[in-house]
């Protein structure tokens, strides 16, 4: 009586069963490397987009990190010297419409004298972002704000940008 040989059929089974676990590995190998690439061009995306151009020295605090690389986010930043900027592009000069308000910057002597000149520029500011067709769509900004900056001022021109359309807002600051 002639029996079928089943070691060569064993054999087979397990050098199938190797080939398998070890192109298994490599691939998931193969994926965390691929993981771990999307994750880094993620993190540099977000840093270009926080570390703009524009030099503003911003406050720090211990909050949520928002994703502005996400979907493009509006930026609206706020230097020391009163200029704004939309991404990097310098849309406002506040001491060129009224040199006077320089030495109100830090803290105003007059408020009332640094309020109505502080208001000739956030009305141009108003206009503009109103005019923009982006913030109009997404109604949605978020502001980078010089640490320098008086707060009065940084609350008037939260004001306005909420005046210009704006529903969401956010402020951006750096982690601690």
């Amino acid at each position: 009586m002639s029996e079928i040989n089943v070691t060569p059929l064993v054999d087979v089974m397990l050098v199938l069963l190797i080939i398998f676990m070890i192109s298994a590995s490599i691939e998931s190998i193969q994926v965390q490397q691929e993981k771990e690439r999307i994750e880094l061009e993620i993190k540099k995306s977000e840093e270009e987009l926080l570390n703009q151009k524009v030099p503003v020295n911003l406050p720090k605090t211990s909050s949520e990190v928002v994703n502005l690389a996400e979907e493009r986010k509006i930026v609206l930043s706020m230097n020391g010297s009163l200029e704004f900027f939309i991404g990097e592009s310098s849309i406002l000069k506040c001491l060129e419409i009224s040199p006077e308000l320089k030495k109100h910057l830090k803290k105003p002597q007059d408020q009332e004298a640094a309020d109505s000149l502080f208001s000739k520029c956030l009305d141009i500011l108003e206009k503009k972002l109103s005019l923009n067709e982006k913030i109009k769509q997404d109604r949605e900004i978020y502001l980078r704000a010089d640490r320098n900056i008086d707060y009065g001022f940084v609350l008037k021109v939260m004001s306005r940008v909420r005046r210009a359309g704006v529903e969401k807002f956010g402020l951006i600051s750096e982690p601690e």
